[in-house]
């Protein structure tokens, strides 16, 4: 079996996100309404070229009461250019070159190969995590039905919870939900359910830094001397 999950790849589109009657206390309370948002992220979404952050993912399947938690460390450059290494156990590197998606696990001495314009479910992970950092909100509404979820104050910090609903009853998420803090805009908390939330997948960044310097090579595999490749 394949280790990989391409937990990410339904990473970054990169990316992400009540009704009349809330408008009237939205203004009065200094919250925004979901067009508001939309647009303060869509603003966010054209102003950064790169991202760099460390990386928290949570897998959880409820029906067998089981938590995997791995860290590690993620940079991101549009267009569709990105690098994520999980520290072990996990022990993993995922690499998008923007024409391939690579999945390493040097344990194992082994990769997988997939091609993006090829593979659907990859492509459109990739897309995914792109809604919010790279694919336009108006791209994003064509696949999901988005809404405002709620609203949460942290430590004098402002979050909006936005909902996304695929519009593809064979997506492979039936949920999306994404976290993005006031001020910021740009997504630090992203929820993916499966199978009617009895596996939910967390992502969240921290140590955000946007617009560094970052080189292409760190985009470029080079498989290692013995290292098998696999394309599934």
């Amino acid at each position: 079996m394949f280790k990989s999950r391409l937990i990410l790849f339904p990473l970054l589109a990169i990316s992400i996100f009540l009704f009349s009657g809330l408008v009237l206390s939205n203004e009065v309370s200094g919250w925004k309404d979901l067009d508001n948002v939309l647009l303060e992220m869509e603003k966010a979404n054209e102003a950064f070229k790169t991202l760099k952050a460390d990386i928290v993912y949570t897998r959880t399947i409820t029906l067998l009461e089981s938590t995997e938690i791995s860290q590690g460390e993620m940079s991101y450059k549009k267009p569709k250019k990105l690098y994520l290494k999980f520290n072990p156990p996990r022990n993993e590197i995922n690499i998008v070159d923007g024409k391939y998606v690579w999945v390493y696990h040097p344990a194992e001495k082994q990769a997988e190969k997939y091609e993006m314009d090829k593979n659907k479910q990859t492509s459109r992970g990739v897309s995914f995590f792109e809604f919010g950092y790279g694919e336009s909100v108006n791209e994003a509404k064509m696949d999901y039905k988005i809404t405002l979820l709620d609203k949460k104050e942290d430590d004098k910090k402002r979050f909006y919870i936005l909902d996304l609903s695929p519009k593809n009853p064979k997506s492979q998420y039936s949920d999306i939900r994404l976290w993005a803090e006031e001020g910021f805009w740009l997504p630090s908390r992203i929820e993916l359910y499966e199978s009617d939330g009895e596996v939910v997948n967390v992502i969240e960044l921290k140590n955000i830094k946007l617009n560094k310097g970052m080189s292409d090579k760190l985009f470029i595999f080079d498989v290692p001397r013995g290292v098998e490749v696999v394309e599934p």
